[in-house]
């Protein structure tokens, strides 16, 4: 398979630094505290993928997680506390599937870290290496409707309201409420500007 964005390979030691977090290329010492935050009840809720049963299902997604930054589809950074090296949570930035140009926003904080205002930190500079590095020209986000804390974050980033999905995406059966969020690469800049 042709490597995607080969004139600029983007190597898995890349590192963004922000006041209080290091955000790096996942790897095989996340899985521990991932698998870990999978145990508070109502963790994945909103994701759409379900909690693993065993510590052993979380390495097939590493794999894929390490492919896909290889291929530049997506990256998946780990985000730790620059102080502690902590496990804070993950971030990550993938391709759009059918629109050159539109990246899409993912992210999750560890329970025990939640509401301290490291995503948001995270989310706007994982934006901002969108826009400059992956030279995106939209960045979109999707949120489970009852979830108002990644609604926050969204908002404090800059993104927009662009519509409401009745159908998101399925969960124990039952369909998941979601918005869509966005910021064009020029309303970044002028965020930047001011």
């Amino acid at each position: 398979m042709k490597l995607l964005f080969e004139h600029m390979r983007i190597p898995k030691t890349y590192r963004i630094n922000t006041e209080r977090c290091i955000l790096r290329c996942v790897c095989e010492q996340d899985i521990p505290h991932v698998f870990s935050a999978t145990r508070f009840q109502g963790f994945n809720d909103g994701m759409l993928w379900e909690a693993p049963q065993s510590i052993e299902e979380l390495h097939e997604p590493l794999q894929r997680n390490l492919q896909a930054w290889d291929f530049g589809l997506a990256y998946t950074f780990t985000i730790t506390c620059v102080y502690t090296s902590t496990f804070l949570g993950r971030i990550s930035i993938r391709k759009h599937n059918e629109v050159e140009g539109v990246w899409n926003l993912g992210f999750w904080t560890h329970p025990e870290y939640q509401r301290q205002g490291y995503m948001t930190e995270a989310a706007r500079a994982i934006v901002e290496f969108g826009f400059t590095v992956l030279e995106a020209e939209r960045i979109e986000a999707y949120h489970a409707l009852w979830n108002t804390g990644s609604e926050k974050v969204l908002k404090r980033i800059g993104m927009k309201f662009v519509c409401y999905i009745p159908q998101g995406f399925q969960k124990h059966g039952k369909w998941v409420e979601e918005n869509l969020l966005a910021i064009e690469r020029k309303d970044w800049r002028a965020l930047k500007e001011t």
